[in-house]
């Protein structure tokens, strides 16, 4: 049909007076910098060829002489996110294990908290494209983190497991936090949590709850604190499975 294109969003008319970019003036570099910006404000799911398009002022097809599919364009924005995000994150010291890998991934939440496409490619990219995008660097620095376990008494298997366990903490801890706070942002004016980080059906701050049916709630200043989802719970997490790891393989805390 004239003067329509078909996308993977469905057919689309051309946008009317939207002024074509020269033939030639784009690049790989733009695109990926255009799709990093996409994705780290209206997240990696809404990342589309159409969507960068329009960004970029020129027709689909433009795009797709670069990037022959999606999972192409992905490929290079978490080669070139994650090479960013581990460069950033701290270097493995000699201290002991415990405090190592609490610093580690302490810093690898605050990083994804800070720059929101770190969050979308390490939360929600396909695993074939992480995977992928690992780079001799960022593989060493995984090594590393596995030897820090080693080091307390693990053997390699052991550590290698407890690592992903702690790594998936960390991404999942994130990923809650995020969705609370999407979850309360879209509720707008209705304000229906004050609890920090966490959604809830109605606010529970100056709730006095009766001592007969809810003995240990009752007794505290504030219940929100059993239910939000913040720096200090995460960090408790984190001493918390190095508590267990310490117990489990009957190796030193420190």
């Amino acid at each position: 049909m004239a003067g329509v294109r078909e996308s993977a969003e469905g057919i689309q008319p051309p946008t009317a007076g939207r002024r074509r970019r020269e033939r030639g003036s784009l690049s790989s570099g733009e695109i990926v910098a255009a799709a990093r910006d996409l994705a780290a404000h209206d997240g990696l799911a809404r990342l589309s060829m159409p969507a960068l398009a329009r960004r970029l002022g020129c027709g689909v097809m433009s795009v797709y002489r670069y990037f022959d599919t999606k999972d192409d364009l992905l490929a290079a924005l978490a080669d070139q996110v994650m090479s960013d995000l581990h460069r950033q994150l701290p270097p493995a010291g000699d201290g002991p294990w415990r405090d190592e890998l609490i610093t580690y991934f302490t810093a690898y939440r605050d990083l994804m908290e800070s720059f929101p496409v770190y969050r979308e490619v390490v939360l929600y990219a396909p695993t074939f494209v992480i995977r992928a995008a690992l780079t001799p660097a960022q593989l060493r620095r995984l090594d590393t983190g596995i030897g820090l376990l080693m080091r307390a008494g693990l053997p390699l298997v052991d550590a290698a497991e407890v690592y992903n366990v702690c790594f998936n903490y960390t991404r999942s801890f994130v990923a809650f936090e995020h969705a609370a706070r999407s979850a309360i942002a879209a509720s707008g004016a209705s304000g229906a949590s004050g609890v920090s980080g966490a959604p809830a059906a109605a606010p529970t701050h100056d709730r006095r709850l009766p001592a007969d049916e809810y003995p240990q709630l009752s007794r505290l200043a504030d219940i929100e604190s059993v239910l939000g989802a913040d720096e200090r719970g995460f960090r408790l997490g984190l001493e918390l499975l190095a508590t267990g790891i310490a117990g489990r393989y009957d190796v030193a805390e420190r």
